[in-house]
């Protein structure tokens, strides 16, 4: 009985905590009501308090009014809330070069996560059937996956739970019919135009005429893999750690000794993992772009560069590999205020710097690279952040006098590719800090030091 399967699927990935409130994703097709119902009449086992959310997508027009009236309607039904969402496909496809399928999907799941804090509720819980876990297989292998694109649709990844993607469409269709629930069809389903509708109605019937059991096959693939990528991915985070580090201006080293000792397995998961993260979603890394960059890291020389999608470049230094959005430089003609105490954000390059005052403190201060403890009364304010510009001189901590910025950087064996992304904060015109290297000396703090500004460079958060 469908019932029981969900259950047990339920337990079996503990997706619901008892006594939670949980958001159901409502279509109005088949799959969703099915998980509506099972979800309903589970609701004593798990002490859950049901919310019906439904997505209009403004893309079927009549049809898609028509579905929203049916949801709201099965919700009142059952007298369970309903939450009807809208939201502008064509805005997301146009402003991030998406296909409808993926701004809608984009969209989709901003809102629900949106509904979901607002409601406090634990989960998100979708109708993804086995069948739609044998039909993303198919669609990833056509379009060209790795290894960790063939775990699947997963079960869980809170707060989205999918109860019912152990069953088959033919139980669900059973389900519905024996009790009496009704359901709608979307007309876009049989649009040829659609990769996951040929594969679903043309693709995947042929297979199944050769091998009956090929949706059986493909589930149980995924779960194998699933587990082989959990497994793999504890390896990546414990090598990530030692291959990346975060630079000023949100560049990305890559340190190429440990990685070089790495198993080739481990090389191209990590570096999809990294240009995964920097690179915009119309942007992702294939295969060749992945072996491109290994092949860089491994046997390009100081000073070579190579281009990478999304207008992101690497360079080879001596012992790393640098990688910096291409369009950075465009800031560095641009002087940016950075009060005190304030926060002055660069999005363009990712960067945050931080400035607060504090009380000196007796003893020795430790100053690492992404801090910096100026003598406040030595500040002229407002400060400012910009990049290098022709004759920038400098007086480094230490040092008995000035030099030229660049013969800093030149000391410091600073990349010449590298110089022009990092940003220096100036009072009164003069250098307090080359961010993330060293404090200018005439602004160190002192025994009679009483209040300093402390300064913090980090990556940018995301929201």
């Amino acid at each position: 009985m469908l019932v029981d399967a969900v259950r047990s699927c339920i337990d079996a990935q503990a997706m619901i905590p008892q006594g939670t409130a949980v958001l159901v994703a409502v279509s109005g097709g088949a799959d969703s009501m099915a998980l509506l119902a099972a979800l309903y009449r589970l609701r004593p086992v798990y002490a859950m308090r049901l919310h019906v959310a439904h997505v209009n997508h403004q893309m079927r027009h009549s049809e898609a009014l028509r579905d929203a009236r049916f949801v709201e309607q099965q919700a009142a039904r059952l007298g369970l809330p309903f939450h009807g969402l809208q939201v502008d496909v064509s805005a997301r496809q146009h402003a991030a070069g998406l296909s409808p399928q993926h701004a809608a999907r984009e969209v989709r799941y901003a809102a629900l996560y949106r509904l979901q804090q607002a409601l406090g509720a634990a989960r998100i819980a979708f109708g993804h059937t086995a069948d739609d876990q044998a039909e993303t297989v198919l669609m990833r292998l056509l379009r060209g996956t790795s290894p960790a694109g063939l775990t699947g649709i997963p079960p869980v990844r809170c707060p989205c739970i999918r109860p019912l993607i152990t069953v088959y469409r033919q139980t669900i269709l059973a389900f519905l019919r024996a009790e009496k629930i009704p359901w709608v069809e979307d007309s876009s389903n049989s649009y040829r135009g659609y990769l996951r509708n040929q594969v679903r109605h043309d693709i995947l019937p042929v297979l199944r005429r050769r091998s009956p059991r090929i949706d059986v096959h493909f589930n149980e693939l995924t779960e194998m893999l699933a587990a082989e990528n959990t497994f793999l991915d504890a390896h990546v985070e414990a090598l990530y750690g030692q291959v990346v580090a975060l630079q000023p201006g949100s560049r990305l080293l890559l340190h190429s000794r440990p990685y070089q000792g790495a198993p080739l397995a481990l090389q191209r998961r990590l570096l999809r993992r990294v240009l995964n993260t920097v690179l915009p979603a119309a942007a992702r890394a294939s295969f060749q772009h992945i072996e491109q960059l290994r092949q860089f890291i491994l046997h390009a020389v100081p000073g070579q560069r190579l281009t990478l999608p999304g207008k992101w470049m690497a360079e080879r230094y001596r012992e790393a590999v640098c990688l910096w959005a291409a369009d950075c430089g465009s800031e560095g003609a641009h002087s940016h205020v950075l009060s005190v105490p304030g926060i002055l954000d660069i999005p363009l390059l990712g960067l945050r710097i931080r400035a607060d005052v504090i009380q000196r403190v007796p003893g020795p201060i430790a100053q690492p690279s992404n801090f910096a403890y100026i003598d406040a009364s030595r500040l002229t304010l407002p400060l400012t952040v910009r990049f290098r510009q022709p004759g920038d001189r400098f007086h480094p901590y230490g040092a008995p006098g000035q030099k030229k910025l660049n013969a800093f950087f030149i000391d410091k064996k600073v990349p010449r590719a590298e110089r022009d992304r990092i940003p220096v904060v100036l009072s009164g015109g003069e250098i307090v800090w080359v961010v993330g290297y060293q404090i200018a000396e005439p602004f160190k703090v002192h025994p009679g030091t009483q209040w300093m500004v402390r300064l913090h460079w980090s990556q940018q958060p995301d929201c």
